[in-house]
């Protein structure tokens, strides 16, 4: 007997087929079995009916962005900071404007609006919209306006000239709605930056029945190609300015070590998830270099993808 799955939240298309059955392998929050359901229309990859009302079962008090609440702590992530700026840096150059607004969603304390300020002494204002209350003090300290609600409320007086969405877009329920938001908050000039997973890798066929680290199961809700990224962008307003692949480590790494504790080689459990093993850092370091090289000449698993308003 067929198994049916929900339509596709993107674009509605109703046949659509099975791309993969996958477990909570990072965490453990449950055994349960999860689908996740391929749109032939679209290409978004999504999760069959997601979680919606279980947020804080299926990311835990350890979660790992809860720690350092996104400070940048390993080797690989200091390196990866120092990245982040310089592209900051570049995509900042190309707003004009002697006073910049920027807005960061889901960056927890804050740690990489005060990258952006340091970059750019033109931002003056720096807002942040996040779920974690705890996140509020640190940010607030840091010298920015902390929002404590969904995205989906979030309302402004006044436009931004960049809005950041850095691996947030594939945890939401409804992107669309989501990405309509954005451009409605976008100034004349205004950049929304995104980071997001992108299907169309090796590692995605590699390990698509093997628990494929993109899927952050069950957290990701819904994923994309860059393609139908940026044709979602144009249904909602924006045009794609700028798109390119980066380093997917981490979703090499999960892969990888969801195999290893399949074989009884590692142990990864509920009170010491993935990111917590012995092996979590040199593997993304390792995965990290083969994707610097590799994006060169092939898709990897992690994309950057910028837009404008539609003019």
């Amino acid at each position: 007997m067929a198994e049916t799955l929900m339509a596709c939240p993107i674009c509605g298309e109703t046949a659509v087929e099975l791309f993969a059955k996958a477990y909570d392998k990072e965490y453990f929050s449950s055994d349960e079995e999860y689908r996740y359901a391929l749109c032939p229309s679209c290409t978004a990859v999504y999760l069959d009916s997601p979680p919606v009302d279980r947020l804080d079962f299926i990311y835990p008090a350890n979660y790992y962005s809860y720690g350092g609440i996104g400070e940048s702590t390993t080797f690989t992530e200091r390196i990866k900071a120092q990245l982040d700026g310089r592209m900051l840096s570049k995509v900042l150059k190309g707003i004009p404007g002697e006073k910049l607004r920027v807005l960061d969603v889901g960056g927890g304390s804050g740690w990489l609006l005060t990258n952006v300020r340091r970059v750019d002494d033109r931002v003056v204002e720096t807002h942040e919209v996040d779920l974690q209350a705890a996140a509020a003090p640190l940010a607030e300290a840091a010298g920015h306006v902390y929002h404590c609600m969904p995205i989906e409320e979030f309302t402004s007086d006044e436009p931004f000239d960049l809005i950041l969405m850095m691996s947030i877009i594939e945890h939401v329920p409804d992107p669309r709605k989501v990405m309509a938001t954005m451009s409605g908050l976008l100034s004349e000039n205004g950049v929304l930056l995104m980071k997001t997973p992108n299907t169309a890798t090796v590692d995605a066929r590699l390990f698509r029945h093997r628990n494929w680290g993109g899927l952050h199961c069950p957290r990701h809700f819904v994923l994309f190609t860059e393609p139908g990224l940026a044709r979602l962008g144009s249904q909602v307003g924006l045009t794609k300015v700028d798109s390119y692949y980066t380093q997917g480590a981490p979703q090499w790494a999960i892969s990888v070590m969801a195999w290893l504790s399949d074989r009884g080689w590692i142990k990864v459990s509920r009170e010491k998830p993935a990111y917590m093993n012995r092996v979590y850092e040199p593997l993304t370091a390792f995965f990290a270099g083969v994707d610097f090289l590799r994006a060169r000449f092939a898709p990897t698993a992690q994309m950057m993808i910028s837009f404008k308003r539609a003019r």
